[in-house]
């Protein structure tokens, strides 16, 4: 049904609330698996070929000297002075002279680095720790510090020599580098946290549509469908029915069933998005053509004068009369109501693009097309454009019996569909449900805008 031979006939919100169990159900396990590989394999490598190995040697010295007999006075003294002591052993003056001694190839300031003092609770000990590459190295550079430090305390403070503890030994010196599986755990676990993290973050900030629960706590609507992801949006014709997944037909029967079932009293229905590309056309023309399978007459009607893609999506040529003929008193009725070959169900589509469609709209020319041709149609179902860009839905959703809002799952807004609801509210419309669209699809949940539509609704509407 590509292309078909058409003929004329005659005229006989509220806040959103963080909630855990969204941020449990978004937690993909192959994403965590994933991420755990990752980090812990490039830990992993960092620890084996990158990490180097550093020896950790231990000296020790006795704040008070061990000859004397102490008294509390003097256990007093040595813990108030632990913290001079201290700052005396990595002192420049002690450092540099352990650099000369030993003719190190290190600057004041890296040998600071690899020195710490610790003064365990309750002693009067102090204990010199040094890190270096090599076992020799730290043992020997331990050594000349606690030498130093020993004769240089009381030539500062003017108190007694402190008494050497321990001198540093080879036997003792500990390899202070992580084992190459601790360095893949602690990747492991990172992968864990930002896995988790990255998926606790986007469903904090996203704030689309993705369940109907979203859709029942933003406006209190039900929804009517849900269309899966068919694969035709890119394409540049609507799928006609019998090219659509069986997914896809089947979620479109349901939306059927909704309408005939839970919404009798309504003929005129007004189909509208927030944005372009969200599948309102998609659905008006799906919704239509189930419609008329079922013995239903229908008659779908095109009404965005701006930017109508129904005709060109459809592959149908040979319209030449339209929407905007007839609102324009340049055609009759009879004139642009087209068969478009398929059974019981016929096509107004919207004629030449005009920059006065809001306009033509607010006159009376529309609602007295709907009372002509209601007796003949059992369902008259009016494609419009998006309604958070022009108005044109509202005008027409005030004089129909109901209107569906459709929203493309993961992308549309919560706050979005609320000021849906909310121009609907302000013309009186009857809203009858919710129609989510590509539910499943794997579009990134971020992106979001008006797409071309500010050019055609916008600025350049008068330039037409």
């Amino acid at each position: 049904m590509e292309s078909k031979e058409i003929t004329a006939m005659g005229a006989s919100a509220e806040e959103d609330t963080i909630d855990l169990m969204e941020i449990f159900r978004a937690l993909r396990w192959y994403w965590i698996v994933l991420l755990a590989i990752i980090f812990g394999a490039a830990l992993g490598v960092y620890g084996k070929f990158i990490v180097k190995d550093a020896y950790q040697a231990e000296a020790s010295m006795c704040i008070i000297d061990s000859n004397k007999e102490v008294s509390m006075s003097d256990v007093q003294l040595g813990s108030a002075l632990t913290g001079d002591y201290e700052g005396i052993i990595k002192s420049r003056v002690v450092l540099n002279k352990v650099i000369e001694n030993l003719k190190l190839d290190l600057t004041y300031k890296q040998l600071y680095n690899i020195v710490s003092v610790e003064n365990p609770d309750s002693t009067r000990i102090l204990k010199i720790y040094v890190t270096a590459g090599t076992v020799r190295e730290a043992v020997n550079i331990a050594n000349e510090i606690l030498s130093v430090s020993v004769d240089e305390i009381p030539h500062v403070l003017g108190s007694s020599k402190p008494t050497i503890l321990d001198k540093a030994d080879d036997l003792f010196a500990e390899n202070t580098r992580r084992s190459v599986l601790s360095y893949a755990l602690i990747g492991i676990l990172a992968g864990i946290v930002i896995a988790c993290g990255i998926v606790a973050v986007s469903v904090i900030t996203n704030t689309s549509i993705k369940s109907d629960e979203d859709i029942q706590k933003c406006t209190g609507l039900s929804v009517l469908g849900a269309i899966p992801d068919y694969k035709g949006k890119k394409q540049k014709k609507i799928m006609w029915p019998e090219d659509l997944p069986f997914n896809a037909s089947e979620a479109i029967y349901q939306l059927r069933r909704g309408i005939l079932y839970s919404s009798k009293d309504v003929k005129t229905i007004v189909v509208t998005s927030a944005f372009e590309n969200q599948g309102k056309s998609f659905i008006s023309f799906h919704l239509a053509y189930s419609l008329s399978q079922v013995g239903k007459r229908v008659l779908l009607v095109d009404t965005d004068m701006r930017k109508s893609v129904l005709q060109r999506r459809m592959g149908l040529e040979g319209v030449k009369l339209g929407l905007s003929e007839y609102l324009s008193g340049n055609a009759e009725l009879g004139q642009v109501i087209y068969d478009v070959g398929i059974p019981n169900m016929h096509v107004l589509f919207s004629g030449k693009l005009v920059p006065n469609a809001s306009a033509l709209l607010s006159a009376k020319w529309l609602e007295n097309l709907c009372a002509e041709v209601r007796d003949s149609y059992d369902y008259i179902i009016f494609d419009t454009p998006p309604i958070c860009v022009v108005g044109d839905a509202a005008i027409v959703a005030s004089f129909c019996d109901g209107a569906l809002l459709v929203v493309e799952n993961g992308v549309t807004k919560k706050k979005t569909l609320a000021q849906m609801k909310s121009e609907m509210d302000k013309v009186g419309a009857n809203v009858i449900g919710v129609v989510q669209n590509m539910v499943g699809s794997k579009k990134d949940s971020s992106y979001y805008g008006k797409g071309n539509y500010g050019y055609y609704y916008g600025n350049n509407q008068n330039k037409k």
